[in-house]
């Protein structure tokens, strides 16, 4: 019915124009409630435990077993996932194992499995949160013990980093018959950290020295030369924060070179600026190396004393009084590393090359502890470490460091590096690629569990990798065992 222009609609009219508004009103208050607060209603359920621990566990977490002295120790205080997965290491004496692998079978995904497993995986999910088929994985066996009593190493520090030292130190040197000399500050709890090195199996000395550190530092060839026995070969000098991830592999790399000549071996840095800063030398955080009758010859009171006044300091130190004083050049070996890295360096330990020889750096200029990415050495030797294994789920474990998933396809062949790191001290991509080429971008967009914690129980070893997010952490349990 058409109105005319000032005519008023009647009484049906109006009637039925009044309820088209009144729903329409009505409408637009459902539809703006469900925009706005429908969102809210639909969040997932937060529950808080207070059990010692003020720990929030997302709904989705549906297990009823969490260990919540675990949680607490991994600095959790939001949980919206938590997987437990078991993975049984089976040792191969098969030559070529290839440092990545695929596994044909799913880390995360239960999609990717059967209906029935899907079901059995669900309900153990709810029991205890553990996914209940194991994952099988081949690694190489590694040598049990090693005898490295014909190596010693020196380091000038203070008692309190020794101390902080000390249980990286275990991981190589425990039970290896090598000894560490230490020159430290004078300090009245040296008794303390000595028993501590005892019952790791640390063959540690330590002699308190009131010389300022770059004297005591250039103190240890002296020091080194003075304590040699019959059988030393090798003089090292490290910083309190070198870690070498595999004493047999050591061991194994100084027999390529002959210790009955003057040799200086080392690895420079990985950054070209740092190079052209320092110089052409062993840099003192990967291992200075010196055999012994280059130790012998350093230490000679003309020459010692001659290079213990030069106004250079540290491992440059070293380096320049071997120009200058001795015939001996550096031989670099690329497997010690002294990471002149800073922020970011995953790229480097998920690269997927050969275990490095050391690695520095670790504490300050990037915080990932060595001690609990070797733990894993500990049941299936120390070739396990860093290995990689590639899911067909897309995820990506590197054993004893991280689990990842690229935002594309990485082949397990691709050798190339994450350059994942800040630049420092104006290094460009370029100034990289002679120590870790080739090099592809950082992938942005990764998604990315690190190391937590690792620890040793009974006959396994566990691992925590965390995915840290603001809106709740999401935990990688895996438990280790022998096959």
């Amino acid at each position: 019915m058409l109105l005319r222009v000032g005519e008023r609609p009647g009484w049906g009219t109006s009637w039925a124009w009044k309820k088209f508004v009144r729903f329409g009103v009505a409408f637009l208050f459902i539809t703006t409630f469900a925009l706005l607060l429908w969102p809210q209603i639909n969040t997932k359920h937060v529950v808080v435990h207070t059990a010692g621990h003020n720990i929030t566990i997302s709904s989705d977490v549906k297990c009823d077993n969490l260990n919540f002295d675990v949680l607490g120790r991994l600095d959790v205080r939001k949980l919206s996932k938590y997987m437990r997965r078991e993975i049984i290491a089976v040792p191969s004496s098969a030559q070529g194992i290839p440092i990545t692998q695929r596994v044909q079978t799913p880390l995360f995904d239960t999609k990717k499995l059967n209906a029935e497993d899907t079901v059995t995986v669900q309900q153990q999910l709810q029991a205890d949160c553990s996914n209940p088929f194991p994952i099988t994985v081949h690694v190489p066996t590694s040598p049990k013990t090693v005898d490295a009593s014909h190596i010693d190493f020196g380091v000038a520090t203070t008692l309190k980093r020794l101390n902080e030292s000390v249980d990286q130190f275990a991981h190589w040197a425990g039970y290896t018959k090598t000894r560490i000399f230490a020159l430290v500050e004078p300090d009245d709890r040296v008794n303390e950290v000595q028993a501590k090195a005892d019952t790791l199996g640390i063959n540690l000395y330590v002699t308190q020295s009131d010389e300022e550190y770059q004297t005591r530092y250039f103190s240890l060839i002296a020091h080194l030369a003075e304590n040699m026995r019959e059988q030393t070969r090798w003089s090292v000098v490290i910083d309190d924060d070198t870690f070498f991830l595999s004493m047999s592999a050591l061991v194994q790399a100084l027999g390529e070179y002959d210790h009955t000549k003057p040799a200086y071996i080392g690895g420079i840095s990985e950054s070209v600026p740092q190079v052209g800063n320092f110089g052409l030398m062993a840099f003192g955080g990967a291992g200075v190396f010196l055999s012994r009758p280059l130790v012998l010859e350093l230490s000679s009171s003309d020459i010692f004393d001659a290079c213990q006044h030069m106004e250079f300091t540290g491992d440059r130190r070293i380096s320049l009084c071997i120009y200058q004083y001795t015939t001996t050049r550096l031989t670099i070996d690329h497997r010690l590393r002294q990471l002149d890295m800073m922020g970011d360096v995953t790229g480097f330990f998920e690269a997927g090359r050969e275990l490095p020889l050391s690695v520095h750096h670790w504490k300050s200029w990037f915080h990932y502890d060595m001690s609990k990415v070797s733990t894993i050495s500990d049941l299936c030797g120390d070739n396990c470490m860093l290995r990689k294994w590639f899911f067909n789920d897309g995820w990506v474990l590197t054993n004893g460091f991280s689990v990842v998933k690229y935002s594309s396809d990485i082949d397990p062949d691709d050798k190339t590096m994450e350059l994942t790191w800040e630049s420092h001290n104006g290094a460009v991509h370029e100034s990289y690629l002679h120590e870790l080429g080739p090099l592809r971008p950082k992938d942005w967009d990764k998604v990315s569990y690190l190391i937590a914690d690792s620890v040793v129980e009974g006959d396994t070893v566990r691992q925590w990798y965390i995915n840290r997010d603001p809106n709740g952490d999401q935990v990688l349990e895996l438990v280790w065992r022998s096959g």
